[in-house]
């Protein structure tokens, strides 16, 4: 539970990055969530989004190129991590 709540937190704080990767414009994802530009610049630099902001941005800027950038961050994170061969973990 605790590991779902701290996804959560590390994507909120991330999505400002993420809406930059996606190649979107602030002003046409602002549209699209219907808040005003200058409020979403706020809240991108801010990471305040709420839940509701949060899903239909993500439903927006999500496509493959945006998950292999994410999917490549995780995995530099976890490069110093114990590799263990598969081997060993069927034992």
């Amino acid at each position: 539970m605790l590991n779902i709540i701290e996804s959560y937190i590390e994507l909120k704080k991330n999505l400002g990055m993420l809406i930059n990767k996606s190649g979107y414009k602030n002003a046409y994802l602002a549209e699209q969530i219907g808040i005003p530009a200058p409020t979403f610049s706020m809240k991108k630099q801010r990471g305040n989004w709420n839940e509701v902001e949060m899903s239909k941005i993500l439903a927006i800027i999500e496509n493959e190129k945006l998950e292999d950038y994410f999917l490549l961050e995780l995995m530099r994170e976890q490069k110093d991590e114990k590799r263990y061969p598969v081997s060993e973990l069927t034992k």
